[in-house]
């Protein structure tokens, strides 16, 4: 089912009622996260009883929610496979002739890709927000986004202070997360499969009010209505892993835009005067 099916659907039963129009509403408004969605939170989120969502559902002709959000993904969501899915196709493997094109081809498909979708607006309110003095920046990504996370982490500690670099570890989360207010911001990266834990993180700040910017490749997620800002990045491959360059590029973009900060000039000359104290690197 797609948005306009929805939409059609809904003005095939005729008149609505004052609840029914707040699930509507809801409905379009947060469409691409559907899929993902729990019939509690879904209902708390309208404001309204599970028993009212499940009649207007059944005057659109289905039987429950769960066959709802069955149709719904069958069009939202793309067929999307596993690494070890691809490693047993034989579309996964390459002869090494032509090797070196194709992954370049590759590459620079999910670069224009991504910038030909990128909103101007949306890179400016990021940074405002990555910039924001008052609370802390924290940063979220699991599995392959783990890597992406740690690397902006690091240079977004030249920038600006109060920066905390979340681990996905259930037992210690919960201890980094306890000051969390509206003064805070998130920068959440996840790809598909979406960590379930980097989804609660996300939540959790939503519910205290925290700015959220969600880095990911999927249009369709389950951040989709906690996020203030998002970036989807291109990530297509033929090889078993996907490709994560534009997610990368896209990290440095936010990184260069964090640089106009008026304090960083302070700051480099502290981390270049520890790095020496601590004999880092080779001066030789």
């Amino acid at each position: 089912m797609t948005k306009q099916d929805f939409i059609d659907s809904v003005n095939e039963i005729g008149a609505l009622t004052p609840s029914e129009k707040l699930i509507v509403n809801y409905c379009l408004k947060n469409f691409p996260m559907l899929p993902f969605a729990k019939m509690d939170e879904l209902c708390k989120n309208i404001g309204v009883g599970k028993a009212t969502l499940g009649r207007f559902l059944n005057r659109l002709g289905f039987t429950g929610f769960i066959q709802f959000k069955k149709i719904v993904s069958q069009d939202l969501v793309q067929e999307l496979t596993t690494p070890i899915e691809r490693c047993y196709s034989a579309d996964s493997t390459h002869p090494k002739q032509g090797l070196v094109n194709q992954h370049f081809e590759e590459v620079m498909t999910n670069m224009e890709e991504t910038y030909n979708t990128l909103y101007l607006p949306d890179v400016e309110r990021a940074v405002e927000y990555l910039l924001t003095p008052k609370g802390k920046l924290y940063i979220m990504g699991s599995a392959s986004a783990e890597a992406l996370s740690n690397y902006f982490y690091l240079l977004a500690r030249y920038l600006r202070k109060d920066v905390v670099l979340l681990k996905a570890d259930a037992s210690t989360l919960p201890h980094q997360l306890v000051d969390v207010d509206k003064n805070d911001t998130l920068l959440a990266i996840s790809y598909h499969r979406f960590s379930s834990i980097t989804v609660r993180c996300v939540r959790w700040f939503h519910q205290h009010g925290g700015k959220i910017i969600v880095l990911t490749d999927q249009q369709v997620n389950p951040f989709f209505s906690y996020s203030d800002v998002q970036f989807c990045v291109a990530s297509h491959s033929d090889g078993i892993f996907n490709n994560r360059t534009a997610g990368f590029s896209l990290i440095e973009l936010l990184i260069k835009g964090m640089s106009v900060n008026t304090d960083k000039d302070q700051r480099f000359s502290r981390i270049e005067n520890t790095f020496n104290e601590f004999e880092i690197f080779n001066n030789k």
